[in-house]
């Protein structure tokens, strides 16, 4: 996994300020954990195992919540395709550089058009909204 980039800028970004502690850590640990595309798996599960694999208190429930924090303020966009669930950081291209020809991860609005290959279109993958119930992404 490549270095990524923070900029300074970030400490007087309005978006950031919104968020509490817990929601601006989870923000700048999925940017060193998502690919080069600023995409990742979204299951919960998998995000809490990604961000915090040493931290046991925090909670899969916890990390639900500030993904919800995260997209209602606009950084992060929670969508599934065939059924799956990720997510893309919303402005990644404006503040990373994107070193590898594909991304590990399918688009928004992209659709297999074949098993193992993606090709993008308007259907296929939606966005979703994010919830800390039972099924905490709801598609």
């Amino acid at each position: 996994m490549p270095n990524r980039i923070i900029k300074e800028s970030i400490c007087t970004s309005d978006t950031v300020d919104e968020l509490n502690w817990f929601e601006e850590v989870v923000f700048y640990r999925l940017m060193v954990n998502c690919d080069d595309y600023g995409r990742m798996d979204g299951r919960p599960a998998i995000i809490k195992s990604r961000l915090f694999p040493l931290k046991s208190s925090v909670t899969e429930h916890s990390v639900c919540e500030a993904l919800e924090r995260l997209a209602a303020v606009g950084l992060v966009l929670m969508y599934a395709c065939s059924g799956r669930p990720y997510l893309q950081l919303v402005t990644w291209e404006r503040h990373q550089r994107i070193r590898n020809q594909k991304s590990k991860y399918p688009a928004p609005g992209a659709a297999p058009s074949a098993p193992g290959e993606l090709r993008t279109t308007d259907s296929g993958c939606q966005p979703t909204a994010v919830g800390c119930g039972p099924n905490p992404i709801r598609i």
